[in-house]
């Protein structure tokens, strides 16, 4: 089976308090949170803050979220923020580092914390004390505690995506192949 299991409603479908978020993000994940219009309400206020005024720089940020996004193998998030990830200096190279995971070359020592954070909270809902050494070294406490948020909210929204099916954006990088990959 494949295709959305609930479609993006469309403009004329939506809460009339929606209209403005979806002005905002009109987006098919918004869209299709949309059917429960007071649990999408809700949910932006926080949403927005974990993403935007959260105390990671934005590279941290972006390789978090890729990392988590590849872990669950969300082709919607992926793609949405590869895109972003691009926008705040990511490149190619930074991409294929993410996919290949912790153990690649091409991380600093605190960036390869971040991936391997992001594979621990996903593997074992907990970061070992190693690896909090590491990121320790490289992030304020507020930072920290911001990046386990982060991580936890964008394993949620893959959660949603892929249970969810919701169809990646039109003209996004598509989830690459890899280890472990599709």
């Amino acid at each position: 089976m494949s295709g959305p299991r609930l479609p993006p409603l469309g403009n004329a479908e939506l809460a009339e308090t929606l209209r403005p978020v979806l002005a905002a993000w009109p987006y098919r994940l918004h869209r299709t949170l949309a059917h429960s219009p007071e649990s999408l309400e809700r949910w932006m206020p926080w949403a927005e803050h974990i993403l935007l005024r959260n105390r990671l720089p934005p590279r941290a940020r972006e390789i978090l979220i890729l990392r988590v996004a590849w872990n669950a193998r969300s082709a919607y998030e992926w793609g949405m923020h590869a895109m972003v990830a691009r926008r705040v200096g990511l490149g190619q190279a930074d991409l294929a580092a993410v996919v290949e995971g912790p153990e690649s070359a091409h991380w600093s020592p605190g960036e390869a914390a971040i991936v391997r954070a992001a594979d621990e909270l996903m593997a074992t809902h907990r970061l070992s004390d190693a690896t909090w050494g590491l990121l320790a070294r490289h992030h304020e406490p507020a930072a920290l505690v911001d990046l386990v948020w982060l991580a936890g909210q964008f394993a949620t929204i893959a959660w949603l995506l892929n249970a969810l099916r919701v169809e990646p954006e039109d003209g996004l990088d598509p989830l690459p192949t890899g280890p472990g990959g599709p």
